[in-house]
């Protein structure tokens, strides 16, 4: 019995809404490199928007390959397995300080609702700055699987299903 559509775009959502980091994996000159990076969505087209120092390996294996790979998971979830997990790839790119005023906004209301919390993690503005250290990046993502729950509550056997960008991009995020 396969997983319907309907329910595969319910749990993308809850993972994509939910969890706040990911893990990130890039491929640069001295080979492949995983990085944990905190996220946050931005929708049509599905991306994922974090903030890196521009000299990490991570921001160096992007400006080098802007092909990536990543994967996002949840537990503690009351589901039967008690977990989620997705698996994407996509194209990631730096974002220049020109449009870092409207993101920092968004990324941070989503990371820190509370203003008093958020007012103590915000950087200030030089760090974005055209010679800061820091910039927002985002994955455009290409491609979108899930853990296969129900096959795997069959007969343990670990497969990815697909899930379309496009049913992701027109689903209404109920939470």
């Amino acid at each position: 019995m396969s997983t319907p559509l309907s329910t595969r775009v319910e749990r993308s959502n809850i993972l994509i809404e939910r969890a706040r980091f990911m893990t990130l994996a890039t491929l640069g000159p001295n080979g492949p490199w995983a990085s944990t990076v905190n996220y946050v969505p931005l929708r049509d087209p599905l991306r994922l928007l974090w903030l890196s120092l521009r000299d990490s390996q991570h921001s160096r294996n992007i400006e080098a390959s802007p092909g990536i790979s990543g994967s996002i998971f949840l537990t503690g979830l009351d589901t039967e397995l008690s977990l989620d997990g997705a698996q994407f790839t996509a194209t990631a790119e730096a974002v220049g300080p020109g449009r870092s005023d409207e993101l920092n906004a968004w990324f941070y209301e989503r990371n820190f609702p509370n203003e008093e919390i958020r007012r103590q993690w915000r950087l200030p503005p030089e760090q974005l700055a055209e010679s800061g250290p820091r910039r927002f990046y985002l994955a455009t993502v290409r491609e979108w699987w899930l853990l296969d729950t129900v096959g795997w509550l069959k007969d343990m056997t670990d497969r990815r299903i697909e899930v379309p960008l496009a049913a992701l991009r027109q689903a209404e995020v109920a939470l």
